[in-house]
């Protein structure tokens, strides 16, 4: 079975891809000093204001790539591919760090689950009583290749 293009570039850490060094809207972002696009939001916003909201995590998409972003256009294009010279800038401020947790956490939740453990990665289920069974249904179905 052959690898996808989009995966195989992924797991080669894009090697075709240069990186921009005057692109850093990823880095602002979680620096919260830009708000993603389209849901003008900061990422301290994003935070305090939708963790627990399933309706808009479900129904808002856009924020996703702002969130979690690749080295490669998604679905959003007005968001910014993530450039080199940012995942090492980001690496090191304990702050955007703590950001990047905590939309794990977020997605994590809306899934029904929670990290039991920073420095092993654990996750365990949500305590009760989260309602998280279609969404996480949903994950799991959109998550298996059409092709098995």
């Amino acid at each position: 079975m052959s690898i996808p293009r989009d995966v195989s570039e992924f797991l080669e850490n894009y090697p075709d891809n240069d990186d921009d060094p005057s692109a850093c809207e990823n880095y602002e972002f979680y620096s919260n000093e830009r708000r993603c696009r389209p849901d003008n939001r900061l990422i301290d916003e994003i935070h305090e204001e939708w963790m627990g909201d399933y309706d808009v995590l479900e129904y808002k998409h856009g924020y996703i790539q702002w969130l979690f972003p690749i080295q490669e256009y998604g679905m959003n294009f007005a968001s910014q591919p993530l450039q080199r010279h940012e995942i090492e800038t980001m690496k090191a401020k304990a702050v955007i760090l703590d950001r990047i947790l905590s939309s794990y956490k977020m997605m994590l939740d809306f899934y029904g689950m929670r990290l039991i453990s920073v420095d092993s990665g654990l996750v365990d289920r949500s305590l009760p009583p989260r309602n998280y069974e279609s969404r996480y249904r949903n994950l799991v179905r959109k998550s298996i290749p059409s092709n098995i």
